[in-house]
């Protein structure tokens, strides 16, 4: 665990102070808190996908190359070469397409997690009011969680047994602590649910909370369906396009896994970053049509073109 520790130190500290920022500013509303750090994320990381748009678009005036090489060259290998060497040529790599901005996020998603699923490090940094009291809140709390699954991330259920733990630690639990942690709990909520609550393990009890990983799921359905058709728009020919081996249709299912077997707070959070997505695909497609991206990269071309041009005729003048 030191070397994971060590990653979401790294990671969490910061999206967990901005958390807790937005938790202050929206006058302790963990949901909003939560729903406007998925918008943050989704502006910083705008000229990512705006990029790759572009490259999107310009696979569709690409292809009509692409479409010769292939003809040229019967053997896959020499086929597959001759493609990566004219994408190279081109400018054209996997950090422009769909894996590269999954990479390129890997690190915010990783802050996240580590923030929203240990609360009392990384936003509340609970350690403050005394060394290692989250490690031994966590301690004490194992023998009231049931799930060996949550027994290796103990601060959401922390949440849950408060009362429990301040009988049972005494003055290992200072009040100024208590107090705290008992204030972040109520607000620790979205509806009739805990942002601690995991619909795997609530919804025999807790029938509402079913409708986070079906928003999830639906969500990413829908922005992965948007997503294989507006590939097929922009090039007739898919099947070598990276974009689309970059799980699509997977991620919905992944969406209802994380909604289902972790905390509602990282379904939520999921469920409003697919439905930005979908809305952010949408506006870019408005503005950086394949027509319009073309037109662009051919105006570029021509100026590279008459530079060379004006370069070579100074040197015959010369």
């Amino acid at each position: 665990m030191g070397f994971y520790k060590l990653i979401y130190n790294v990671f969490s500290y910061p999206f967990g102070w901005l958390i807790w920022l937005l938790y202050s500013v929206f006058n302790k509303n963990y949901l909003m808190a939560v729903i406007v750090l998925a918008v943050l994320v989704k502006l910083v990381l705008l000229p990512t996908s705006i990029k790759q748009q572009k490259s999107q678009a310009k696979t569709k005036r690409m292809q009509a190359r692409i479409n010769k090489i292939k003809a040229k060259y019967t053997d896959q290998n020499e086929q597959q070469q001759a493609i990566q060497d004219f994408y190279a040529k081109e400018g054209f790599g996997s950090m422009s397409t769909g894996c590269g901005a999954l990479l390129i996020q890997m690190p915010v998603i990783m802050g996240l997690y580590g923030a929203i699923y240990m609360p009392l490090t990384y936003i509340l940094r609970l350690n403050r009011y005394g060394d290692g009291l989250v490690d031994t809140l966590s301690a004490g709390v194992e023998k009231y969680v049931t799930s060996s699954r949550t027994s290796r991330w103990m601060e959401i259920p922390i949440l849950n047994h408060l009362d429990e733990l301040k009988a049972d630690l005494g003055d290992k639990f200072p009040d100024s602590a208590y107090n705290v942690l008992t204030d972040f709990a109520a607000h620790f909520r979205a509806g009739p649910f805990s942002f601690g609550d995991i619909p795997g393990q609530v919804w025999h009890d807790q029938k509402a909370v079913l409708a986070i990983p079906a928003i999830a799921f639906a969500a990413a359905m829908l922005t992965s369906i948007y997503s294989l058709i507006r590939a097929r728009r922009m090039n007739s020919d898919t099947s070598n396009m990276m974009t689309m081996g970059c799980m699509m249709l997977f991620m919905p299912f992944m969406s209802l896994w994380l909604s289902w077997s972790f905390p509602v707070g990282i379904g939520i959070y999921w469920a409003v970053n697919s439905l930005l997505s979908f809305f952010q695909m949408i506006l870019l497609d408005k503005l950086y049509t394949p027509d319009k991206v073309i037109a662009e990269v051919l105006v570029d071309e021509t100026n590279v073109r008459r530079s060379k041009e004006l370069v070579v005729k100074q040197g015959a003048d010369l």
